[in-house]
């Protein structure tokens, strides 16, 4: 017996049970909650020197200590454990063996088990990272770490991406240093790592909002804070626990700050888990003692409000080594979201509760929604999305507009009812259980995320439930092509629309070069199952050695020096990663599976230039932000037109040095190919869904006559024209809802809406001539479960007459949709409680509110109104070929008729297709009619002269077909209107000669249709002519600034035109759409026949004298007097003097002004009327007379 020996000496009272030859403990340091220790009585060394009896009495306890163990816990598994000799460990030479228990989840991959003796070697079923290894091991690392040359942060961020568990006990936070490492302990989390964090309020240091910044990241992450009431709080260890690597902890100087981090002299010192230092298991014990220790306190938003109030001001003189943050200042909207936002507010003073909003991808929704729901009147949101990815980035961003409210999840893991925010997945919070335990009035501001068409039902009865005072639709999807019709659920109110062309001309976007390559692989001997390819066949036909050698061939081509792949599966990004770095090519795979590398150092890693490639699988589709990314790969099919545009905006972030994105896109012999071609062109070329438009925007493609902004090109290698044509179905125009139709159901496995149809561009009415109704159309078509076709069988000619009904107002479908929401259909509903449902759904919509005026917050006179024409006249059958389908008893509207249960939510769903189709198409009618005298048409360019491109024709009343007389400049023309464009304007029928182009130059100059400009025209019925007109391009505004100061021959330039003194040396300019009055106020240096009465009136009206041979009705006198009918602006620049220092002096520049009235003949004397009043500062300088 060694008297040094722990186990020869060990207290009588820490043995749990002996006998005569070994004896079992309770171990010290537990593994786990349970562990035991077979220890023999006699002083032996190790297993092999202990005698038979010994080894067998150990046996035998083991036995006994496992009975023991599942007496007193729960246990679902033992580890059994000896380590003989230092070399494996053996740090007490006395014969033990550890018995451990373990519970599932312990860890989150216990495969390997004991293996896990030798770090990374334990699990030989999981495999390495695919690629260029991010996560090197720690054999040669210094155990000291010191800062500056060495800081702790990569030591920190290696860690956490190796770690199952980590547990950090730091004195201060500060939100730069959660910023370090947020998205390194994100992916911990989310693979089902735990994070504890045990930080300090001594001197009230650490930041509420870095507190807050963890909470948000939700997960298993347990936040506790010591109150330092009265000691100091210093410690500052940061603990890793891991199945393939070793267990580490580091205790030193470091806080989580960014200098203590990143750039301080700080040392950490490092311990590994090993039997030899009792080091690694002191520090762990010691952060269990101080995670439950009575002054550690649960940190949740109550205690953060309250140390927030009792903080205040941190001084710097009593905390040395943290320096103040200053709060980051939260963003500002830019050009476009300011438009959108002027959009939302001026939709609800109109009196709209509900509108579409449709932004690019990179034109930044959701930051929209968050600057647009920050007003007062909403102080409760609910932001639903259908994937908990969005609600985390989107909660991010909230943040920053909203940073002390309280946010919360509500998902099938984490639910925060009682939160000022709540981003809710739509799969949980759509559930009627879920529903109901909020009251329909809870929230003040909803927005609503693109979704898919399958989801369409499920937001329906969310939208339905509650009574928001604004309901936001946020889409980047061109047109429908996901179906999921966002638009019909918003009340048919677009409110404002962006797409990729107007973000890359405002400069928000960079310009991409995409390039459509052919893909080899046959898709045609893939399985298409539900709307996609198998996973697993497609992935081995694409995981190939001569794709990926091809892909990398257009990378070198085309790519750029930081690209990010998007590939089928896990199994394909891993091969492109593996082929990649085998031919130098520093690459890895992302996703969520096992030879993922760690996300966050991905990222990193090719942010700062150390890595080339990512490859992923659709895990970066929203929310990557690394701006200088410059190439996309397009390695999949995609079914999604949200996902694919989602891709290509990853490079669409603009950087320095970044002169444009390049996508490399692979094109295969499949329909469902053609969704990338829509997805691309459609918000360039305003591509619609058939076939031949396709067709039709390939050939202009080629001929180069697409008009793509400036800087984007689009190039389709021949083969893959090739493809795309061999895959167009081009019908006759009769057919072309059946190729829409049949084009959709196998896109997306599922049937279209007539809603969805006819926000597409086509009329569902259209089949009533070959098909009888739409009803009868959709079972013609297959589609209809047994219980839709029995629904149909039984009330088809209910169904049927909801399609045909006349419609002067909306108030036949307003009084069905009541029903559907009141759950009345079939049923009954009270006059009250439709009154009250009605009102409800009208006051969502400006143009249902001025229908109904003051009727609809009056309730007797709407009670009346609806009883006198709905009510009566579906009673009647009024529109339904007499046959009566309702009665009223003047209590309770209701159905004639029932159905079945099992059919019902078939019934309810068909009813609700029909009545959304036939107020969209109402609403729709209404704004045609109002504005079918006036159609605008953009400039393009078309074999190097100014065409222009007309409206569609289907959603456009009162365009012309072929040759038709226009008034132009006060001239008849001859101008030809074909399918699509405008491209010849002749002075007369008889004339050959094509005068569009010297029309456009002379209205827009010799940039009029080239690729970057977005100048139009209109065309407007006046009397019975119909007349073109120059309009102001938005995107090409003046740079002139209000009261400054230009000299004569800087004035041109600013709005885009060219200096010529001939033309400029005078007072009255005219450049269309402008004309320039350049006035001297004081004449004495100016010829006696040029002294014109010019001066100011008031601050705000200008007297100007026109030349002396000029008369009201010449051409000059009707354009003075007519400028505003004409889309002429008039701009006044007005002078003191005409010399300054002996140089000709400035003008200042007085803005915009209108005709206001003129009096006499050669000269006229004009009064203008000014937009903005002189400033008072300017008021003498200018003459403007005291006291006006």
């Amino acid at each position: 017996m060694s008297s040094e020996c722990p186990f020869c000496s060990v207290e009588v009272s820490r043995i749990v049970f002996h006998d005569d030859l070994v004896y079992a403990l309770w171990d010290g340091f537990p593994v786990s909650e349970g562990h035991l220790l077979i220890v023999t009585t006699r002083h032996v060394s190790n297993w092999f020197d202990a005698t038979k009896e010994e080894q067998l009495a150990i046996l035998h306890a083991l036995d006994r200590g496992r009975a023991l163990i599942e007496q007193r816990y729960s246990v679902h598994g033992f580890n059994i454990g000896i380590n003989v000799e230092t070399a494996a460990g053996q740090t007490v030479p006395h014969l033990h063996v550890h018995l451990i228990p373990r519970r599932e989840g312990d860890v989150p991959d216990p495969r390997g088990g004991v293996r896990h003796v030798i770090p990374g070697r334990g699990n030989y079923l999981k495999t390495t990272a695919a690629g260029v290894d991010l996560l090197p091991g720690t054999a040669t690392d210094s155990l000291l770490v010191r800062g500056t040359d060495d800081p702790f942060l990569p030591h920190l961020r290696a860690c956490l991406d190796r770690a199952d568990k980590a547990d950090l006990a730091v004195a201060f936070i500060l939100r730069s240093g959660v910023a370090l490492v947020r998205e390194h302990l994100s992916d911990l989390l989310d693979r089902g790592g735990q994070v504890r964090i045990v930080t300090g309020d001594y001197l009230n240091v650490t930041d509420p909002d870095a507190l807050i910044d963890l909470l948000d990241l939700g997960g298993n992450l347990q936040l506790r804070i010591f109150e330092a009431k009265t000691t100091s709080f210093h410690p500052k260890a940061y603990i890793f626990a891991g199945a393939d690597h070793p267990n580490t902890a580091f205790v030193g100087s470091s806080n989580l700050t960014m200098p203590a981090l990143r750039d301080g002299m700080e040392w950490n010192y490092r311990i590994l888990h090993s039997d030899t230092d009792r080091g690694f298991g002191e520090v762990t014990k010691a952060f269990e003692d101080l995670f439950v220790h009575p002054d550690t306190r649960v940190v949740d938003q109550d205690w953060i409000d309250a140390y927030r109030e009792r903080r205040g001001p941190v001084s710097n003189k009593r905390i040395v080594e943290v320096v103040e943050e200053t709060p980051e200042p939260p963003p500002k909207p830019h050009a476009i979201q300011e438009e959108a936002l002027a959009a939302l507010k001026s939709t609800r003073m109109a009196g709209n509760e509900a509108g579409l909003v449709v932004l690019a991808t990179g034109l930044g929704k959701t930051w929209l929604a968050a600057f647009d729901s920050t007003s007062e009147m909403f102080p409760r949101v609910l932001f639903v999305a259908h994937r908990e990815e969005i609600l985390n980035q989107a909660m991010q961003t909230f943040r920053r507009i909203r940073p002390n409210a309280r946010l919360g999840l509500y998902t099938g893991t984490d639910k925060t009812p009682d939160a000022d925010v709540i981003f809710a997945s739509i799969q949980t919070l759509g559930r009627a259980r879920h529903l109901n335990r909020f009251e329909r009035d809870r929230f003040d501001y909803i927005v609503i995320d693109e979704f898919h068409h399958a989801a369409a039902k499920t937001y329906r009865r969310l939208i339905d439930y509650f009574t928001p005072q604004f309901l936001l639709g946020l889409t980047a999807t061109p047109e429908r092509m996901d179906g999921g019709d966002l638009l019909g659920l918003c009340q048919e109110n677009l409110v404002y629309r962006k797409d990729l062309v107007a973000g890359i001309e405002a400069n928000l976007l960079c310009p991409f070069h995409y390039f459509g390559v052919p893909d080899e692989v046959d898709y045609s001997n893939i399985p298409w199952r539900s709307a996609k390819f198998d996973e697993a066949e497609l992935t081995n036909a694409v995981a190939t050695t001569r794709r990926a050698e091809n892909a990398l061939e257009q990378l070198r081509l085309q790519g750029g020096t930081r690209a990010i792949g998007f590939c089928c599966s896990q199994r394909h990004a891993n091969f492109m990663a593996d082929f990649f770095t085998e031919k130098g090519v520093r690459a890895v795979a992302v996703h969520s599976g096992d030879r993922s590398a760690p996300r966050a150092s991905a990222i990193e890693a090719l942010t700062s230039g150390d890595l080339d490639i990512i490859f992923a699988v659709d895990m970066f589709n929203e929310g990557l932000d690394i701006p200088n990314i410059d190439t996309v790969l397009m390695l999949r099919p995609t079914e999604s037109s949200t996902i694919w545009m989602q891709q290509f905006g990853r490079g669409l972030r603009r950087s320095d040095g970044k002169e444009n994105l390049k996508v490399i896109d692979y094109i295969g012999n499949h329909r469902a190919f053609l969704l990338k071609i829509r997805s691309l062109l459609q918000p360039i070329m305003g591509l619609k869904e058939s076939d031949a438009e396709i067709s039709a925007a390939m050939r202009l493609l080629q001929r180069g006559e697409a008009g793509l902004p400036e800087g984007c090109n689009i190039t389709y290698e021949l083969e893959a024209i090739d493809i795309i044509q061999s895959l167009l179905r081009i019908r006759p125009e009769d057919d072309a809802i059946l190729a829409f139709y049949e084009d959709f159901r196998d896109r997306h496995g599922i049937r279209p809406t007539a809603i969805e149809l006819y926000h597409s561009g086509y009329n569902p009415r259209s089949v009533r001539r070959t098909h009888g109704s739409w009803t009868k159309f959709l079972r013609s078509m297959g589609d209809l479960s047994p219980s839709e076709s029995e629904v149909i069988a039984s009330m088809g000619d209910f169904l049927d007459s909801l399609e045909s009904t006349e419609m002067t107002k909306s108030f036949k479908m307003l009084v069905l949709q009541a029903m559907l929401s009141h759950g009345a259909m079939p049923g009954q509903i009270t006059i009250d409680q439709l009154r009250d449902e009605v009102r409800r759904i009208a006051q969502k919509s400006h143009k249902l509110r001025a229908e109904m005026g003051d009727t609809l917050d009056d309730d007797r006179q709407l009670k009346k109104s609806l009883e006198d024409n709905p009510i009566k006249a579906w009673r009647d059958g009024r529109g339904t070929g007499g046959e009566s389908y309702f009665q009223y008893d003047g209590v309770t509207f209701a159905t004639r008729f029932s159905v079945p249960d099992d059919q019902a939510e078939d019934f309810r769903a068909l009813v609700r297709e029909l009545v959304d189709w036939r107020l969209a198409e109402y609403l729709d009618r209404d704004q045609k009619n109002s504005t079918s005298t006036r159609f605008v048409c953009r400039v393009i360019h078309s074999n190097g002269r100014p065409i222009l491109k007309l409206p569609d024709r289907e959603k456009t009343a009162g365009i012309p077909s072929g040759w038709v007389d226009v008034l132009v400049n006060e001239q008849v023309y001859a101008v030809n209107f074909v399918t699509q464009f405008v491209n010849v304007i002749r002075r007369d029928r008889e004339s050959t000669d094509n005068v569009l182009p010297e029309i456009m130059r002379a209205w827009f100059g010799a940039s009029a249709g080239q690729r970057g400009t977005r100048f139009q025209v209109t065309f407007e019925t006046a009397g019975d002519q119909l007349e073109m007109k120059p309009i102001r391009s938005e995107s090409n505004p003046s740079k002139a600034e209000i009261w400054r100061h230009y000299m004569r021959k800087d004035i041109a330039p600013l709005f885009g035109l060219s200096f010529k003194p001939g033309k400029w040396n005078k007072g009255f300019v005219t450049a269309n759409p402008h004309i320039f009055l350049l006035v001297t106020l004081e004449k004495k240096s100016l010829n006696e026949n040029h002294r014109y009465d010019d001066r100011f009136i008031d601050e705000r009206t200008f007297q100007w004298q026109s030349q002396n041979q000029t008369r009201t009705n010449s051409k000059d006198g009707r354009l003075i007097r007519d400028h505003k009918e004409r889309g002429v602006q008039v701009h006044l620049f007005v002078r003191k003097q005409k010399t300054l220092d002996q140089k000709g002096a400035p003008f200042v520049y007085c803005g915009e002004v209108d005709f206001e009235q003129w009096e006499g003949e050669q000269p006229i004397s004009v009064h203008w009327k000014l937009r903005d009043p002189v400033p008072q500062a300017m008021r003498q300088q200018m003459g403007v007379p005291e006291g006006t």
